[in-house]
């Protein structure tokens, strides 16, 4: 498949859909959306297996410890079984990985205080434990109106 550009509006987002069953891809998906300022996501998996019943979704809200933007994830499992969630921090951070034990048809949140602790700069990558083919990785720098550093 060939790249696909998109440029989005002031609310900074946009759509697409792309064909992912029988002869493209046979469920298989890799796909990387980036963005201005190093903004980067990455959805990898198989609608077919195990980590089709995982979703991982990342957004910025405030963080209740320091009442400055963080980045948050909630994990969720759709399945029937518990599934374990991991968070890794492929830079900016050496602590972790965070686990999480996700029973059937939960959700967990937490939050990482990106402003606080690495200048906003974040770069984490969520995987599950029932499909080694499944991950989502969330990369970039949560902009306050202050000033910052250069990742």
């Amino acid at each position: 498949m060939a790249p696909y550009n998109a440029a989005t509006g002031t609310d900074g987002s946009a759509s697409a859909s792309f064909s992912i069953g029988a002869n493209n891809g046979n469920g298989a998906y890799d796909l990387t959306v980036v963005g201005p300022n190093r903004f980067l996501r990455h959805f990898a998996g198989n609608a077919t297996t195990a980590g089709s019943t995982a979703e991982a979704v990342t957004y910025y809200a405030t963080a209740p410890n320091t009442g400055a933007e963080a980045v948050w994830f909630t994990m969720k499992n759709t399945g029937t079984s518990a599934v374990t969630f991991t968070i890794t921090s492929n830079n900016y951070r050496t602590d972790g990985p965070w686990t999480y034990n996700v029973a059937a048809g939960a959700s967990v949140s937490d939050y990482f205080n990106a402003v606080t602790i690495a200048n906003g700069w974040y770069d984490f990558t969520v995987t599950v434990s029932s499909d080694s083919s499944w991950s989502r990785r969330a990369t970039g720098h949560i902009e306050v109106g202050a000033v910052s550093v250069t990742g």
